[in-house]
């Protein structure tokens, strides 16, 4: 399929792939719109949209529309660097953990222990929260994906998708884990770091509203917790997310 403009192939593809769900004016603000001319040009093709995928790995149906815009956040905007955080993790991950702390604070006067709601609630696969394991997955191959594309623009995103339901699949967690977060004390600050305000306007009003669509207008914002309170939530952001790459690990024989 022939189309011009000045944008890269692998770029148009994650926005055909987001464009129905995740290009309203918050999506625009974090990372731009899509290319309306192409998305008509491909709909005029006759070419329609698939809106999920079983994982090999999970069982999961993967929701391609997140998968599309988490991979575009990382594609165009320049990765963090240390442990701050920007928008291509907003876009991913960090606007995942942002619903989950509303989702805390919801139920805090059951579960008053970030940290052991993290551990208990976080990408787990039977409990229905805004940061199931599905969307950790997601998190997880945009992140790789997109990076890899970033880092050499030869490469396809199709050629890569099928890189990792061929088998990459098997060591998502460890390259993802350990490309973003490092170490587990890296993955606490940077866990920190998404939840507390900065310099981006953009993603300080997105935060207070992703918490406050999951723990009401008087939730309890993530800059008022006490140290204590958010030394024990992030350690177990941190927890979780090792343990899951042990189990990966387990089950890869390594």
């Amino acid at each position: 399929m022939q189309y011009g403009g000045d944008r890269p192939a692998n770029q148009l593809v994650m926005e055909w792939l987001r464009h129905e769900e995740y290009n309203g004016l918050q999506w625009k603000a974090l990372i731009g719109g899509v290319d309306d001319d192409f998305i008509t040009h491909v709909q005029n093709a006759g070419v329609t949209s698939m809106t999920t995928f079983r994982d090999p790995e999970y069982g999961l149906d993967i929701k391609i529309s997140h998968l599309g815009a988490c991979m575009n956040g990382v594609f165009v905007k320049d990765p963090a660097s240390g442990t701050d955080t920007n928008r291509a993790d907003v876009a991913g991950w960090g606007g995942d953990w942002m619903t989950f702390y509303g989702e805390w604070r919801r139920d805090s006067d059951e579960e008053p222990s970030g940290g052991q709601y993290a551990r208990d609630h976080l990408a787990n696969a039977v409990d229905d929260t805004t940061f199931k394991l599905r969307d950790l997955v997601e998190d997880a191959d945009c992140y790789n994906v997109g990076m890899r594309l970033r880092a050499n623009p030869n490469l396809s995103i199709a050629d890569e998708m099928e890189k990792v339901l061929g088998g990459g699949y098997k060591s998502r967690m460890n390259t993802f884990v350990e490309g973003r977060f490092g170490t587990r004390s890296n993955a606490q600050a940077i866990a920190k770091s998404m939840l507390l305000p900065g310099v981006d306007v953009i993603i300080n009003a997105g935060r207070i509203r992703l918490v406050q669509q999951q723990g009401g207008l008087i939730v309890k914002l993530p800059l008022w917790l006490s140290d204590e309170e958010m030394d024990d939530l992030t350690k177990g952001f941190a927890d979780r997310l090792f343990a899951i790459v042990q189990l990966e690990n387990a089950a890869s024989g390594w």
